[in-house]
């Protein structure tokens, strides 16, 4: 047994709450939410409650990067102490922690230690519906309790960088624990990444322009996914809302219709403009369907999907226009590109159609090419 269950044991289950709320430990992700709170809220309706009441542990279903799992690779057995003491809070004894689908090998690492912490491993996103009546906490959230008991607790949070540059290999830095009154400008200086670059900065699923990076991270600083993405300049955002639309279209869970069809009608028309077949009408069905998915989603799957696109749609409203009326002017969205071969400069070597992988190059030898598009 750990000192923080120790203390919390100790303390018992008022003296948890109490403890936690004087601290004002805040839920890590999407809603910053007083833990403490969010504890009264859970007991308040315990002896109602229609579905099993338990401590839920994960990443918000939100989260496509999973940067935070670090923690969880670093630190399992304080995840696993912050779950119990959650648990000895609310009285109750299940505790689940969900790891996204794709991570066998983590959950191969952790089944020894979770056992022993009567804690049940489940792959996918958390099942808000099933989780409904008791505590759903992020793994960050869960690390900081269990500091919190063992009077190590530092404020704080937890954050990685990555930047995004056409041609460029994507790369997400360390996980490192910030503290407050750090700019946003500071944490991308500290893991190398120029702020000059930024044509746009996504901190968790917000899209802002480089106005945010003087923005001071503080306690209520709503990070999301832990991440703080750099786009560089010669990023097209109307081509980088297609790629996350589709990236969360294959992440959501697809049981709820506002989330499943609202992500495959942004994907669409979002797709379909960077091919040139947009339509001036899809802005403002786009702007509806996204309004519509922030209320009418229960997880933060749903209620975020639409941040990234919403976001550049407002930021970057002219780089959209552009693109129905078939313009890229990064250079990005290929269906805009006139592809040619210069008859001035063709001798008919015939060397391009031997080694053109798409078999497009029509000619003769010593006369003219020409490309099949």
């Amino acid at each position: 047994m750990s000192k923080a269950t120790d203390s919390a044991k100790a303390l018992g289950a008022r003296g948890i709450l109490e403890k936690t709320a004087e601290a004002g430990l805040l839920e890590f992700g999407i809603s910053r939410q007083p833990v403490a709170e969010k504890w009264e809220a859970v007991l308040a309706g315990k002896d109602t409650a229609e579905v099993p009441v338990r401590v839920a542990c994960g990443l918000d279903n939100a989260d496509l990067t999973g940067a935070l799992l670090g923690i969880l690779r670093e630190t399992p057995d304080k995840v696993f102490d912050g779950m119990a003491i959650a648990a000895l809070a609310l009285n109750v004894e299940e505790k689940w922690l969900y790891l996204p689908e794709e991570e066998t090998e983590l959950r191969k690492e952790l089944e020894e230690k979770a056992q022993a912490a009567g804690v049940e491993l489940i792959s996918g996103i958390i099942n808000i519906r099933a989780n409904r009546a008791g505590a759903i906490h992020h793994i960050e959230t869960m690390a900081a309790l269990a500091d919190l008991m063992a009077d190590s607790y530092e404020p704080g949070t937890c954050l990685a960088v990555r930047r995004i540059a056409p041609g460029d290999t994507e790369t997400v830095s360390a996980l490192k624990k910030v503290s407050y009154g750090t700019t946003v400008r500071q944490v991308l200086e500290e893991a190398g990444v120029e702020a000059e670059t930024a044509r746009a900065v996504l901190l968790g699923t917000k899209v802002y322009d480089t106005g945010v990076l003087d923005t001071v991270i503080e306690a209520e600083t709503p990070m999301g996914n832990g991440v703080i993405t750099v786009y560089a300049e010669g990023c097209c955002m109307v081509h980088e809302a297609e790629r996350v639309l589709l990236a969360e279209r294959r992440h959501s869970c697809g049981k709820c219709n506002f989330c499943r069809e609202g992500l495959f009608q942004l994907h669409t028309m979002t797709r379909e403009m960077t091919e040139g077949k947009g339509k001036k009408e899809y802005l403002a069905l786009m702007q509806e369907i996204g309004d519509a998915m922030v209320f009418s989603t229960p997880c933060s799957m749903g209620q975020t999907a639409s941040d990234f696109t919403m976001g550049t749609m407002k930021l970057f409203e002219t780089e959209y226009s552009e693109h129905i009326k078939k313009k890229c002017r990064k250079g990005i969205c290929t269906a805009f590109q006139s592809i040619y071969i210069d008859p001035k400069l063709c001798t008919g070597c015939e060397e391009c159609a031997d080694v053109c992988p798409e078999d497009a190059i029509e000619g003769k030898a010593k006369y003219i090419h020409m490309i099949d598009e």
